[in-house]
């Protein structure tokens, strides 16, 4: 058997053992996309929305954790300013819920002054995997943005993101920071990735108390609405 066909023969076996939870969320990505990511590469995509001066962003990573691992370090809010790109300050400023809370934020922004907004996160639980959605609630730059990351599992004990954003800035950052946030964006993710497999590696107890966190925010009464089969 030739090289060639034994590398595509292991290629269709790899791109087969995708788990059906899985596939939805990779349905926007072609073959190619989906061999790049499995391999461990960020895959960025851009969509045009009418009417909006920044376009709806999709960026995919695989992640070297379980899908509750990712969920409870992004789920530790108040932590993000630690590992998020130009992110200077990250704080719960109001619980709604267990699972629902307004959380404070202040960013580096070139040229501009820095933004400072207010959002609502929300975790949910989706069957084997998780979604965090946010929306904007207050911002001194920003019109609106909304957005979430759902994880779900891949193999091994690994996952797959795909963090979806779509904001809508003030006229005065439409044209200037709209490169850089689209950068930014990608920034995020990777780091995100990082520091999940950071903790698992490196902060095992640390890693473990923030799951804790997340099951029980998860399992309290209101959380419980959170969970879906």
């Amino acid at each position: 058997m030739t090289r060639v066909r034994l590398t595509f023969l292991c290629l269709a076996a790899y791109l087969l053992a995708w788990p059906a939870a899985t596939a939805g969320l990779l349905d926007d990505l072609s073959r190619d996309q989906r061999q790049k990511l499995a391999g461990g590469d960020l895959i960025f995509l851009e969509q045009d929305i009418s009417g909006k001066p920044w376009p709806k962003v999709r960026i995919y990573k695989r992640i070297k954790a379980t899908p509750e691992e990712v969920a409870a370090v992004f789920f530790d809010y108040d932590q993000a300013k630690t590992f998020i790109p130009d992110v200077l300050e990250s704080k719960i400023s109001k619980k709604i819920t267990a699972s629902v809370m307004e959380v404070d934020y202040a960013v580096e922004v070139p040229i501009l002054s820095d933004e400072v907004y207010t959002a609502r996160n929300e975790m949910k639980a989706l069957g084997e995997g998780y979604q965090a959605s946010w929306t904007l609630l207050r911002a001194l730059q920003t019109k609106a943005a909304e957005g979430n990351m759902l994880i779900e599992p891949f193999e091994n004990g690994t996952s797959v993101i795909r963090y979806t954003n779509l904001v809508t800035p003030s006229s005065g950052m439409a044209k200037i920071l709209k490169i850089p946030a689209l950068s930014r964006m990608q920034k995020t993710v990777l780091a995100i990735g990082q520091k999940v497999e950071q903790q698992k590696s490196k902060n095992p107890a640390e890693l473990a108390a923030q799951v804790a966190r997340l099951r029980e925010a998860l399992d309290s009464p209101a959380g419980e609405a959170n969970k879906k089969p």
